[in-house]
């Protein structure tokens, strides 16, 4: 009777160790990540909801221990630890969190962000990006020049000028943005260092060559323990 009763526990036991495995893979809620940043030291993160994960952009997948929760520890000062909609690496030791109408700026070498933050994000702070409701993605071209991303329309962003560029915004089609099929929209977008920028919308992902301003072919293709190890949802 004892050994059936062992028997038992232990089958339960490897079952919950199993869904909490399966669990552990499927950590991200919702259907498509909320922010995507090249941190420029070889890593980039991934963030949805509440957590994030780190990925080594040298053996191409995620590292070991993740998820971890947004939080004050891990991300001293960016106190929306329910989720941001983007990042973005400007180049300068700066990178900026956005959410709704305000953004943070976060001191890269400090890894803290910088005192008197969220701003509003508005004529004065963003000159030029007419969403001050919010966007959806924003990613830095690496030529000087940053993109912003709201529904189908985009904006060119002169870095050093610290301004949009004129007649902007614009729409996202195919002679705007060749290849690149969500007209109405996209969840994130990130440089990769590499002459390729990839953009990201619900379980998929399309890969841009800057050089050649076209989405490479056989795009886009699906977000999987394949295509990015590590990053499940």
């Amino acid at each position: 009777m004892k050994k059936n009763v062992l028997i038992v526990v232990s089958t339960i036991l490897f079952f919950l160790a199993a869904w909490t495995m399966v669990m552990a893979e499927t950590y991200l809620p919702g259907k498509s990540l909320t922010g995507i940043v090249n941190w420029g030291n070889g890593k980039a993160y991934f963030l949805n909801g509440n957590r994030y994960i780190r990925y080594d952009m040298t053996t191409d997948k995620a590292d070991p221990g993740y998820p971890k929760p947004i939080n004050a520890e891990t991300w001293p000062g960016v106190i929306w630890t329910d989720g941001v909609d983007d990042v973005v690496n400007w180049g300068n030791g700066k990178a900026y969190f956005f959410k709704g109408n305000q953004y943070i700026r976060y001191d890269i070498k400090a890894d803290k962000a910088d005192p008197d933050y969220p701003k509003p994000i508005n004529a004065e702070t963003w000159p030029g990006v007419v969403w001050t409701d919010g966007i959806d993605a924003v990613v830095n071209w690496g030529n000087g020049k940053a993109y912003f991303f709201k529904g189908n329309q985009y904006i060119r962003y002169d870095i050093k000028a610290d301004k949009a560029d004129p007649d902007y915004p614009k729409p996202i089609n195919a002679e705007t943005w060749p290849g690149v099929i969500w007209t109405d929209g996209i969840d994130g977008a990130v440089n990769w260092g590499n002459g390729k920028v990839y953009f990201f919308k619900g379980n998929q992902y399309i890969r841009y060559d800057i050089k050649a301003d076209k989405a490479d072919p056989d795009y886009p293709k699906p977000i999987n323990a394949e295509t990015w190890p590590g990053i499940i949802w």
